[in-house]
């Protein structure tokens, strides 16, 4: 039975980050050449063939030793970094997404900024650049109004002190399993959500019962969503998450949520074989995209929801379960910046397709 910590989001997982994935080339162990044709006048001449070898194939990908695919259209090497971030970071909103303006001519860099999906009103924010190696084609992340290396996993750190963070992301990680220990029972879920009452604004990720897609979400009774989880994540692959909002350096993604996996779909379809190398910074393959933007989506996240409505979708046969990541007070008023806790009214306790 699923203990009441872990339907708030709070049991301890590990969170396997894959924006800042780097592969390092294996150290060659030198042996010593037992044969006389091997004598110390032939090692330069093999390291001379060999970087013969390497100037005849190009540049090599340090990450796997295949070639790397080097931009030269900022459009385009932001359609993909850009977009590859937030779609494996559904935990933070992309506020700003545009290239950056103290780079070199021909040289490729966006910067990037976040926030906490789950943040309180003024909450932390961080900016970042993504760069490309003008030689190698490496991606790496630089500060925002400088050249100097960070990790983006303390960038990512410095946010996830925030506790709904931390939770939406250990929540996100146990999508997609089927154990007992990891799914919460409905009727458990049911029993919290009735403790909650009428006075709390709720957010929880709902996972459907079987992968649906957008014509089979409308035609059930749901809350209206605006967001989507593609493919879950598993030990070695991020999630694939996405939502309708306009973003920059990708005109199709926006629209209605009728439109959110279309839009997906073309930004898939805009990515060539040579973005494999782009896309693998993050986690990522062009096969697994394209197996994500069949249409069929494995569940959302439903932000700031009244407590009631949840009960009602808990209890439909589509739904697998839900995960409650925070509860907070239903405002009446916080025009003034202040909240004046209330009810939620008795006329919003309707489902609708």
């Amino acid at each position: 039975m699923a203990g009441r910590d872990e339907l708030l989001g709070l049991m301890e997982i590990p969170v396997i980050r894959t924006a800042h994935l780097s592969w390092k080339v294996p150290e060659i162990q030198e042996r010593p050449f037992r044969s006389v044709m091997f004598t110390r006048w032939s090692r330069p001449v093999l390291a001379g063939l060999c970087c013969a070898t390497l100037m005849s194939c190009g540049f090599l990908d340090q990450d796997r030793g295949e070639p790397r695919h080097r931009y030269s259209d900022i459009t385009e090497f932001g359609h993909v970094v850009a977009n590859a971030f937030r779609i494996t970071h559904p935990e933070y909103s992309l506020t700003r997404a545009d290239w950056a303006w103290e780079r070199e001519e021909g040289e490729m860099a966006v910067e990037l900024g976040i926030e906490p999906l789950l943040g309180p009103e003024a909450g932390a924010s961080a900016n970042f650049l993504i760069r490309q190696d003008s030689d190698s084609g490496r991606l790496y992340y630089t500060e925002p109004y400088g050249r100097a290396h960070l990790q983006v996993e303390n960038v990512l750190h410095e946010l996830d002190t925030l506790p709904d963070t931390t939770a939406l992301t250990m929540t996100l990680r146990r999508l997609g399993r089927s154990g007992a220990e990891t799914v919460p029972a409905k009727k458990e879920v049911d029993e919290v959500l009735k403790e909650i009452g009428r006075t709390k604004d709720v957010t929880a990720v709902v996972e459907w019962k079987k992968p649906m897609t957008a014509e089979d979400v409308r035609s059930r009774k749901h809350l209206h969503f605006d967001n989507a989880i593609l493919a879950p994540p598993t030990r070695r692959d991020p999630i694939v998450y996405w939502d309708y909002s306009q973003r920059p350096f990708c005109q199709s993604c926006q629209g209605s949520s009728d439109r959110m996996t279309q839009s997906f779909e073309a930004w898939v379809n805009r990515l060539e074989p040579s973005d494999e190398p782009a896309l693998r910074h993050f986690g990522l393959s062009l096969d697994r995209l394209r197996k994500a933007a069949s249409g069929k989506s494995y569940g959302y996240i439903e932000q700031d929801a009244n407590p009631v409505l949840l009960r009602k979708l808990l209890k439909l046969n589509h739904v697998k379960t839900m995960y409650i990541v925070r509860t907070r007070d239903h405002c009446e008023d916080d025009e003034h910046g202040e909240c004046v806790p209330a009810a939620w009214p008795k006329d919003d306790d309707q489902l609708y397709g």
